[in-house]
């Protein structure tokens, strides 16, 4: 199910992001697509609101390829940008199929078509583009039980 928004500030960003991330179980793989600056990071601050975390600590993983963001009281969420991978390949040294298999944890990749053939076939969509200097235009291709939490009034 496709459902498409536009935000006219980070600030909304980070909101429609966080009602995504209020309705999440665990288990979850958010996969974000979008050129640089489209606010994939911002989007995960969103998440990491949405799941209970800290936003602030949240930044882009591009040098360390991944950050994991956690607390005692909330489903952890762990950032992983893949735009300096070779291929689905380089996911073995992090761990990449622990990480599929821990029910408690949110996966966001930024960059995911560099590790396609890793992805597991249930998964979550986002693709951000520039609408605009402050203004996201942002798809989300979900199940219908994921992409109606953007349809039914925030909670």
């Amino acid at each position: 199910m496709n459902v498409v928004r536009t935000t006219w500030s980070e600030a909304e960003t980070i909101e429609l992001a966080a009602r995504l991330g209020r309705g999440l179980a665990g288990g979850e793989v958010i996969c974000l697509e979008g050129p640089l600056g489209s606010g994939k990071t911002c989007f995960v601050r969103g998440l990491a609101t949405g799941l209970g975390l800290d936003p602030t600590e949240v930044c882009s993983p591009t040098y360390v390829l991944w950050r994991r963001y956690e607390n005692h009281a909330s489903l952890a969420l762990v950032h992983l940008d893949a735009f300096r991978l070779s291929g689905p390949q380089d996911l073995e040294a992090i761990g990449w199929e622990e990480l599929l298999e821990e029910p408690a944890t949110v996966i966001a990749v930024e960059w995911p078509s560099r590790i396609a053939p890793a992805l597991p076939p249930r998964r979550i969509e986002v693709v951000m583009a520039h609408a605009g200097e402050s203004a996201r235009r942002i798809t989300l291709d979900a199940p219908p039980e994921i992409a109606s939490i953007w349809e039914r009034p925030d909670r």
